[in-house]
């Protein structure tokens, strides 16, 4: 491993400009503007670019490819990541206190691990180990390049860094309108079907989505910087792979692992933003002091707490926040942070698989919200809802909730939204909701919609 300084840049995108056109590059991006202060969500960025290993699952099996060669392996995406993993320490395990020191990069599809009955398009799970990382420190205003090439690459790629310009194209063009797929007097019925199964007993919260979509031409990537710029959320993160692009604006942790401590910071309960500073005034106390949207939070802060609990020591798994109120371009969300000490034996792979998915895009019961999800929902949510993750060399693992996520793939462009259904929700209220959550999508898709007219 080799690391060298680069000059700090507090637009991280800069960096991505240049190896956009890369093999698979990626960027985990806390959308750190310099007004911010540092904390620990916007604090790093990270850009990905040329894997020397992809793992990609494929049906029953795993496809691996290592420097061009490929191979099928019987064993599962979890397994053979693991394996892959491990071997990976033994070469460049480290304790370096930088969050992420060379690792695997990649996603699981909300689908991943679970008995659905719908087809999903892409593939359900998907890592990289990349030879190539720019790591941006917002905090110190550092940015360091870390290279697993041999030494003369290195300082080959660490000069392009500094020198090389990318032709950046920036043609990107909405060509059809917005297609939603669910009328209300649709969603109205599902929604019922779901208080019918809360008042039967069978849970007492189901999220429920909606899915979107349009069309599109040019490159994806020129999409997700106007994106950035209106969505401001400290877990995006762009994904480019051969056929497709994986567009996040998550504000939402799902799983931090940071030596035995693991965290997990679940989002529950949402407000719009005010026109002005009183009516949004007058929205964030309404969320403060909303019992419904506290005793929505209350239930995905215990599923997760027993999530955690399954692989941490007893009684170390404790709620360190509970219903802290963040703001973001176009809502407010209630908060809610939960932490634990993993077991010794416990990696933090296992720990990250075995509390997905996240309880707050399924809901309490899990299991039995997972199936009413899949009986109602007339679609696969792929990545939406899934997860994207790192998992570090210095075995750290961070993660977000993959919402207000979008797929760019042959001139298609598709998102969803959704929100919890719980006893005293309404059905008008939940609704509007969807559409306040994907405002913001919305926003950039007009943004590209009208520059078409000019």
């Amino acid at each position: 491993m080799h690391i060298f300084d680069l000059p700090y840049q507090e637009n991280s995108s800069i960096w991505f400009d240049k190896f956009a056109s890369s093999h698979s590059p990626i960027f985990l991006d806390s959308c750190f503007q310099g007004n911010d202060y540092p904390n620990d969500y916007n604090r790093y960025d990270l850009i990905c670019w040329d894997p020397f290993i992809e793992i990609i699952q494929k049906g029953s099996k795993t496809l691996i490819i290592k420097e061009g060669t490929s191979f099928l392996s019987d064993e599962s995406f979890t397994e053979t990541l693991d394996v892959i993993y491990s071997g990976l320490l033994d070469s460049y395990g480290n304790n370096s206190l930088m969050p992420f020191t060379g690792g695997l990069i990649g996603y699981l599809s909300y689908e991943f691990g679970q008995k659905i009955t719908k087809d999903t398009y892409l593939p359900q799970a998907r890592a990289n180990a990349y030879k190539n990382t720019i790591l941006v420190d917002h905090l110190e205003k550092e940015t360091h390049f870390i290279s697993f090439n041999e030494k003369k690459d290195a300082v080959a790629t660490y000069d392009q860094c500094l020198n090389h310009q990318n032709e950046i194209s920036d043609d990107f063009v909405i060509t059809e309108p917005i297609v939603n797929t669910e009328s209300f007097e649709e969603y109205k019925d599902k929604f019922n079907k779901i208080k019918q199964y809360i008042t039967d007993g069978d849970v007492y919260q189901v999220n429920l989505a909606i899915k979107f979509f349009t069309k599109y031409s040019g490159d994806p990537w020129v999409f997700y910087k106007k994106f950035r710029d209106i969505n401001k959320s400290p877990y995006m993160a762009y994904l480019k792979f051969e056929d497709y692009s994986i567009i996040s604006g998550s504000p939402e942790q799902f799983i931090s692992v940071n030596g035995q401590t693991i965290t997990s910071r679940p989002i529950k309960g949402t407000m719009p933003r005010g026109d002005d500073p009183k009516s949004d005034s007058i929205n964030y106390e309404k969320l403060n002091s909303s019992e419904k949207d506290k005793a929505e939070n209350l239930m995905i802060v215990d599923l997760i707490r027993n999530d955690l609990g399954k692989n941490c020591d007893t009684g170390s798994v404790n709620v360190k926040n509970l219903f802290n109120i963040e703001s973001y371009p176009n809502v407010h969300h209630l908060v809610s942070s939960i932490e634990g000490q993993l077991k010794q034996e416990i990696s933090p792979w296992t720990a990250f698989c075995d509390a997905f998915p996240g309880g707050s895009i399924t809901g309490a019961p899990k299991k039995r919200s997972i199936e009413i999800i899949d009986e109602l929902e007339s679609f696969s949510r792929e990545v939406y809802c899934g997860s994207i993750f790192y998992l570090s060399f210095n075995r750290t693992i961070n993660s977000n909730i993959a919402i207000r996520s979008l797929i760019a793939s042959d001139g298609r462009l598709e998102y969803f939204s959704g929100g919890g259904i719980t006893k005293s929700s309404s059905v008008k209220s939940e609704y509007n909701e969807i559409f306040n959550k994907a405002a913001n999508i919305e926003k950039a898709i007009s943004y590209f919609m009208s520059n078409q007219n000019e």
